[in-house]
Protein backbone atom coordinates (compact mmCIF):
# COMPACT_ATOMS: atom_id res chain seq x y z
CA UNK A 1 0.00 0.00 0.00
CA UNK A 2 2.86 2.39 0.83
CA UNK A 3 4.62 1.47 -2.42
CA UNK A 4 1.45 2.22 -4.38
CA UNK A 5 1.03 5.57 -2.67
CA UNK A 6 4.65 6.58 -3.21
CA UNK A 7 4.66 5.55 -6.87
CA UNK A 8 1.44 7.42 -7.68
CA UNK A 9 1.16 10.45 -5.40
CA UNK A 10 4.75 11.35 -4.53
CA UNK A 11 6.82 10.37 -7.56
CA UNK A 12 5.70 13.03 -10.06
CA UNK A 13 5.99 16.09 -7.79
CA UNK A 14 9.34 14.83 -6.53
CA UNK A 15 10.68 14.26 -10.05
CA UNK A 16 9.51 17.71 -11.13
CA UNK A 17 11.07 19.43 -8.12
CA UNK A 18 14.39 17.63 -8.50
CA UNK A 19 14.50 18.27 -12.24
CA UNK A 20 13.75 21.98 -11.94
CA UNK A 21 16.08 22.62 -9.04
CA UNK A 22 19.07 20.65 -10.27
CA UNK A 23 19.03 21.60 -13.93
CA UNK A 24 21.53 24.29 -15.04
CA UNK A 25 19.11 25.84 -17.55
CA UNK A 26 21.55 28.24 -19.28
CA UNK A 27 24.11 25.53 -19.97
CA UNK A 28 21.40 23.09 -21.04
CA UNK A 29 19.92 25.47 -23.59
CA UNK A 30 23.38 26.22 -25.03
CA UNK A 31 24.00 22.49 -25.53
CA UNK A 32 20.88 21.91 -27.64
CA UNK A 33 21.86 22.21 -31.26
CA UNK A 34 20.35 20.38 -34.19
CA UNK A 35 23.32 18.01 -34.35
CA UNK A 36 23.08 17.24 -30.63
CA UNK A 37 19.36 16.49 -30.79
CA UNK A 38 19.79 14.25 -33.84
CA UNK A 39 22.61 12.37 -32.10
CA UNK A 40 20.53 11.89 -28.94
CA UNK A 41 17.47 10.65 -30.83
CA UNK A 42 19.55 8.32 -33.01
CA UNK A 43 21.40 6.86 -30.02
CA UNK A 44 18.33 6.27 -27.89
CA UNK A 45 16.33 4.93 -30.84
CA UNK A 46 19.09 2.51 -31.80
CA UNK A 47 19.48 1.25 -28.24
CA UNK A 48 15.75 0.68 -27.83
CA UNK A 49 15.36 -0.97 -31.25
CA UNK A 50 18.27 -3.29 -30.52
CA UNK A 51 16.81 -4.19 -27.12
CA UNK A 52 13.42 -4.84 -28.72
CA UNK A 53 14.91 -7.23 -31.29
CA UNK A 54 17.21 -9.00 -28.82
CA UNK A 55 14.35 -9.29 -26.33
CA UNK A 56 12.16 -10.94 -28.95
CA UNK A 57 15.04 -13.20 -30.05
CA UNK A 58 15.73 -14.52 -26.53
CA UNK A 59 12.07 -14.92 -25.62
CA UNK A 60 11.52 -11.88 -23.38
CA UNK A 61 8.78 -9.30 -23.75
CA UNK A 62 10.28 -7.02 -26.44
CA UNK A 63 8.44 -3.87 -25.35
CA UNK A 64 9.57 -4.31 -21.76
CA UNK A 65 13.19 -4.85 -22.78
CA UNK A 66 13.09 -1.72 -24.93
CA UNK A 67 11.60 0.31 -22.07
CA UNK A 68 14.23 -0.89 -19.58
CA UNK A 69 17.04 -0.03 -21.99
CA UNK A 70 15.42 3.35 -22.60
CA UNK A 71 15.70 4.17 -18.91
CA UNK A 72 19.49 4.28 -19.26
CA UNK A 73 19.22 7.63 -20.99
CA UNK A 74 16.79 9.21 -18.55
CA UNK A 75 18.89 10.70 -15.71
CA UNK A 76 19.92 7.41 -14.11
CA UNK A 77 17.75 6.21 -11.24
CA UNK A 78 15.43 9.21 -11.50
CA UNK A 79 14.94 8.45 -15.17
CA UNK A 80 14.12 4.86 -14.30
CA UNK A 81 11.30 6.06 -12.06
CA UNK A 82 10.03 8.60 -14.57
CA UNK A 83 10.00 6.28 -17.57
CA UNK A 84 8.67 3.22 -15.80
CA UNK A 85 5.91 5.12 -14.03
CA UNK A 86 4.90 6.84 -17.27
CA UNK A 87 4.62 3.47 -19.02
CA UNK A 88 2.92 1.85 -16.03
CA UNK A 89 5.70 -0.73 -15.72
CA UNK A 90 6.91 -0.11 -12.15
CA UNK A 91 7.32 -3.88 -11.71
CA UNK A 92 10.42 -3.55 -13.92
CA UNK A 93 12.11 -1.16 -11.46
CA UNK A 94 14.57 -3.72 -9.99
CA UNK A 95 15.72 -4.71 -13.48
CA UNK A 96 16.02 -1.11 -14.62
CA UNK A 97 18.04 -0.13 -11.55
CA UNK A 98 20.42 -3.05 -11.98
CA UNK A 99 20.76 -2.43 -15.72
CA UNK A 100 21.43 1.27 -15.17
CA UNK A 101 24.13 0.66 -12.59
CA UNK A 102 25.85 -2.21 -14.41
CA UNK A 103 25.58 -0.40 -17.75
CA UNK A 104 27.07 2.75 -16.23
CA UNK A 105 29.91 0.85 -14.61
CA UNK A 106 30.72 -0.99 -17.84
CA UNK A 107 30.59 2.23 -19.85
CA UNK A 108 32.94 4.05 -17.48
CA UNK A 109 35.33 1.08 -17.36
CA UNK A 110 35.47 0.74 -21.16
CA UNK A 111 35.94 4.51 -21.56
CA UNK A 112 38.82 4.52 -19.07
CA UNK A 113 40.52 1.56 -20.74
CA UNK A 114 40.10 3.16 -24.17
CA UNK A 115 41.41 6.49 -22.89
CA UNK A 116 44.44 4.83 -21.28
CA UNK A 117 45.29 2.93 -24.46
CA UNK A 118 44.68 5.73 -26.93
CA UNK A 119 46.53 8.55 -25.19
Amino acid sequence: MVYGFMSTAVTYPLLFAIGVSSTPWNELLKAFTVATVITIVATVGTMMATAFLVGRWIGMYPVDTAIVVGTHTGMGGTGDVAILSATRRMALMPFAQIATRIGGAITVTVALIAHANLY
